[in-house]
């Protein structure tokens, strides 16, 4: 064998050994972009889903929308730009506006949708706390009322039974 086939023989080997490591490593990069497309909205107007997720089962088609499929490849064209993850989800929401967050930001006016479930969760509290102590203010003073007033005394049970008594005669 000539030196010229030992190397082709040599570098052949080479790339059929190395060959699932690129196919591994396309698909992980594909992988990642389907990640960061879960935390774009989907633009299509069919679903509420993420980039990543949305599959329209059913109708014309079943699978990922096109337009899913679009977003997909803009966020591998990003990362292949070598952006880093936030910076692909700002050019995404740049691209396709606020409506693209799949969850709202935690600054600015997006923070109140992160802080008002626990705001309304302390006021819900509040409001059971302060209707179950003005029950229980209610009842002792019924009490306190019970214990002033008189006492039935036998002479008035005999007047009700015999007000009864007439009415039922009727």
């Amino acid at each position: 064998m000539t030196r010229t086939r030992k190397i082709l023989a040599y570098a052949f080997a080479t790339s059929l050994a190395l060959a699932p490591v690129a196919v591994v490593s396309v698909r992980a990069e594909l992988d990642h972009a389907h990640e960061l497309g879960k935390q774009v909205k989907c633009s299509c107007g069919g679903c509420e889903q993420s980039a990543g997720t949305c599959y329209h089962v059913g109708g014309a088609f079943s699978g990922p929308c096109d337009l899913a499929k679009t977003m997909i490849q803009k966020i591998q064209g990003h990362l292949d730009k070598g952006l880093r993850d936030e910076q692909v989800i700002q050019a995404m929401i740049k691209e396709y506006g606020t409506a693209a967050y799949m969850e709202p930001p935690k600054t600015g006016f997006g923070l109140v949708a992160w802080l008002a479930p626990g705001v309304y969760l302390l006021a819900g509290a509040g409001l059971v706390t302060f209707v179950i102590s003005r029950w229980r203010k209610r009842g002792a003073a019924a009490e306190a009322i019970a214990a002033k007033s008189k006492t039935i005394t036998p002479a008035m049970l005999e007047r009700a039974r015999a007000m009864a008594r007439k009415a039922t005669e009727e």
